[in-house]
């Protein structure tokens, strides 16, 4: 009987050699699409289907495909004036407007005061019904939105701060920026008090 003999180490290592290699190119395109794929629908979340959505600042085609998807009617950056370069600002007025929304510019104050004259431009946004769906973001899609919407939970959603923030992401953080839950905390004290007029009733024509 003929026993087939082994092929020599040499061709295995060659063939192992070559499916590692092989797995290694794989691995690394697909895991630069990955990164890409993140960076590019960077912190896009649902905060209330058909209401409220957040991101960071994407760029004009994604922009374009998220106001598509969801029917944006208002697009409220927070950023600082000029923050991420005229370019892009002028981008993103461009890209809003041609998709037939609204692009309010509402820069958040670094405050945990909830009487910074900064905070009453935001309430008039979200207290506005024309201005839904709408999509919120800063630079990262973080810190300054989450604060925009616990405003708007604890306003417009009968949310406490500390529902508000348990619901949104971390994204991979381990808990909200302390200037955030402060700030929450500060403004549930006083919201009835400083902004009795903003209330779940303005927007129950939406919900119904």
């Amino acid at each position: 009987m003929n026993i087939a003999s082994e092929p020599p180490r040499s061709l295995l290592s060659h063939r192992a050699k070559a499916i590692l290699f092989t797995l290694a190119v794989v691995s690394a395109v697909g895991g630069g699409y990955a990164y890409q794929h993140h960076h590019r629908y960077k912190h896009i979340a649902t905060h209330e289907p058909g209401m409220m959505y957040r991101s960071a600042w994407v760029e004009p085609d994604v922009m374009a495909e998220l106001i598509e998807k969801h029917q944006i009617r208002a697009v409220v950056n927070l950023c600082a004036p000029g923050e991420m370069g005229e370019h892009r600002w002028a981008l993103q007025r461009e890209t809003v407007q041609n998709c037939g929304a609204r692009l309010l510019e509402l820069s958040m104050p670094n405050t945990i005061d909830p009487r910074d004259p900064g905070i009453a431009p935001h309430l008039a946004a979200l207290s506005d019904p024309d201005n839904y769906p709408m999509l919120v973001h800063c630079q990262h899609g973080v810190t300054r939105t989450s604060k925009f919407l616990a405003i708007y939970d604890m306003c417009f959603r009968g949310k406490t701060a500390e529902e508000s923030l348990a619901a949104q992401p971390l994204f991979g953080r381990d808990r909200h920026n302390v200037n955030v839950t402060a700030f929450c905390r500060e403004f549930e004290k006083s919201r009835e008090a400083l902004y009795p007029q903003a209330t779940a009733s303005q927007l129950d024509v939406l919900r119904h």
